[in-house]
């Protein structure tokens, strides 16, 4: 249990590495009024004197503090522990994996370690950031759609999911596939809009038409390494599925359900000829399959 609480100043009378006044806390994402600043040494900022020592408490709930040589702690403050930067909340227990916004519009990345995130690139929310040597981010221009960056995360948390590092990538396409089929529910309409915007429509409804198969389909296989494109029904125009390259060698992909049944995970144009007047196309303007 967290006994003296620090504040903005070390009980031995060290102004802290931030001073922070009314400190917000609004989901992940906390507010400080100053960045982390060195005033004293590291080795001044985690003593409490000679051959003193803080140390890290974990609470039953899973949530860590920091106790201070004194016994006390910090809260709503930022504070440097072995070389490292922490922030830790208004009840002082560490934060991780979130935002700290100071003053001037800077922003903070901690790790899921807890640590402050410094000179590296980090992407957030199918966001990138590039992180200087004083943890400030900033977010790197992008030609990406607002709907484009939150498919590209949607997909990549799935897949993450699903596969593990030890998978092939056609391992990882039957998966995909099978969380496809497993995970959405064939309706005649859909948005048949923007990749992205389809995408995140059979994404978040877990419903839609040919087009949110093949939107989702292609961000969740771009996501595994393996690009695609989309194949469009010749006859009508009225159906989309993907042709994907399997380390060099391109597939059909197609997770639709259809009422007489089928599957199309990985299989080569001849296989696909099979079901012909579903899956018609001009084979001579895409690339060819074994």
């Amino acid at each position: 249990m967290k006994k003296a609480r620090v504040g903005s100043v070390l009980r031995a009378g060290i102004i802290s590495s931030a001073v922070v006044v009314g400190c917000l806390f609004t989901g992940q994402t906390a507010y400080a009024d100053e960045a982390p600043r060195v005033i004293y040494s590291p080795e001044v900022l985690n003593s409490g004197g000679p051959g003193s020592i803080g140390e890290w408490k974990q609470e039953a709930d899973g949530r860590w503090w920091y106790r201070n040589p004194d016994g006390s702690y910090t809260s709503g403050d930022w504070q440097l522990i072995e070389d490292k930067w922490y922030y830790f909340d208004k009840e002082g227990y560490m934060l991780s994996d979130a935002w700290v916004d100071g003053s001037e519009g800077k922003r903070y990345r901690l790790s899921a370690s807890g640590d402050m995130l410094v000179s590296q690139e980090v992407t957030v929310d199918g966001v990138m950031y590039s992180i200087n040597e004083n943890g400030e981010a900033t977010a790197k221009e992008t030609s990406k759609s607002e709907n484009e960056l939150a498919a590209e995360a949607y997909a990549k948390s799935v897949v993450s999911q699903i596969t593990n590092v030890s998978m092939t990538k056609p391992q990882k396409a039957e998966a995909i596939y099978n969380w496809v089929r497993g995970n959405m529910t064939y309706t005649t309409s859909g948005p048949k809009s923007d990749e992205a915007y389809s995408a995140l429509y059979g994404f978040r409804r877990r419903s839609g038409c040919c087009y949110e198969y093949y939107a989702m389909s292609h961000y969740l296989l771009e996501a595994a390494g393996m690009p695609n494109i989309p194949v469009v029904r010749a006859s009508d125009g009225d159906h989309f599925w993907n042709l994907v390259n399997v380390d060099g060698t391109w597939y059909h992909f197609d997770a639709t359900p259809r009422r007489t049944g089928g599957r199309w995970c990985l299989v080569t144009t001849a296989t696909l000829r099979n079901s012909w007047g579903a899956h018609n196309f001009d084979v001579s303007a895409y690339p060819q399959t074994p």
